[in-house]
C-alpha cells in the first residue's frame, strides 16, 4: 500500500479539455501512456463540442480548481473557433496561421490569467496529424487507390499547414477523397497506427505543445 500511495503522489497531475470524443480518446490511447512513463499524469475532459467562448472558459476554470493538477491544458481545434474567442475579430488575416495561433493563444492565456493554465489550439484541427504519415490511410480506410490524393497534399503543405476553409481544411480532404471517413473509428485508429513520434516530426506546433508538458519535470 506504501509503495502505491507514494507512485500516485509523486506523479505530476495534468488536466487536458479536449474538443470531443476522438481527442479525448487521443490523449488517453497516445499522450497518456507516453507521459506516464516521464512521471506525468494526464486526465482528459471532454467538452463535448465548442459552441461558445464562454463555455471554454468556464470549463477551463473549473478545471483549475483542482488544487492536485500540476497544469491545466487544452487541446481545441483551430478551425472553427467561436466568433467570441479572445481577439478572433481582431487578428491580422495577413498572418501566417502558426503566427495567428500564437496571437490567439496568447489571447487565451491573458483571458484565463492562471499561471498553472497552458493554452494550445490545435493546426489547424485533428485530423492534421493525421497526415503526418499518409501511408497508413490506404491501411486503415482499406483504400490504396486513394493514397495518391493524399500525397499530393503533402508534397505541398506541411500537416499543420493545411487550411482552415470548409474544402480544404484536413477532415473536409479526407472526406473529399474517402467519403466514408469516421473521424471517431478511423482517426483513432490512424493515430496509433501513426504514433507520436511522427506526429511530433511532421507538426512543429504540435511538437512544441509536447516539449512544454515534458519540461513539467
Amino acid at each position: 500500500m506504501g509503495e502505491k500511495y507514494h507512485w500516485w503522489y509523486a506523479m505530476k497531475k495534468v488536466l487536458v479539455l479536449v474538443e470531443g470524443f476522438t481527442e479525448k480518446r487521443f490523449v488517453e490511447d497516445i499522450l497518456k501512456p507516453y507521459f506516464q512513463d516521464k512521471g506525468i499524469f494526464v486526465i482528459a475532459r471532454n467538452l463535448k463540442g465548442v459552441g461558445n467562448y464562454g463555455i471554454i472558459n468556464k470549463e477551463v476554470n473549473n478545471l483549475l480548481k483542482d488544487p492536485s493538477a500540476t497544469l491545466v491544458t487544452t487541446m481545441i481545434d483551430y478551425y472553427r473557433l467561436p466568433s467570441d474567442f479572445p481577439q478572433k475579430q481582431h487578428i491580422n488575416q495577413q498572418l501566417h496561421s502558426s503566427k495567428k495561433v500564437e496571437v490567439l493563444e496568447n489571447a487565451f492565456g491573458v483571458d484565463i490569467r492562471n499561471p498553472k493554465f497552458l493554452p494550445y489550439l490545435q493546426l489547424h484541427e485533428f485530423e492534421a496529424l493525421l497526415f503526418s504519415e499518409v501511408s497508413h490511410f490506404s491501411k486503415v480506410l482499406s483504400t490504396k487507390s486513394h493514397v495518391s490524393h493524399f500525397e499530393k497534399i503533402v508534397q505541398n503543405l506541411e500537416p499543420e499547414e493545411i487550411n482552415d476553409q470548409p474544402n480544404t481544411s484536413p477532415a473536409n480532404r479526407i472526406k473529399n477523397i474517402f467519403p466514408q471517413y469516421q473521424k471517431e473509428s478511423h482517426g483513432a485508429i490512424l493515430v496509433k497506427a501513426i504514433g507520436l513520434e511522427k506526429m511530433r516530426e511532421k507538426c512543429p506546433h504540435f511538437n512544441q505543445w509536447i516539449e512544454t508538458l515534458e519540461n513539467l519535470l
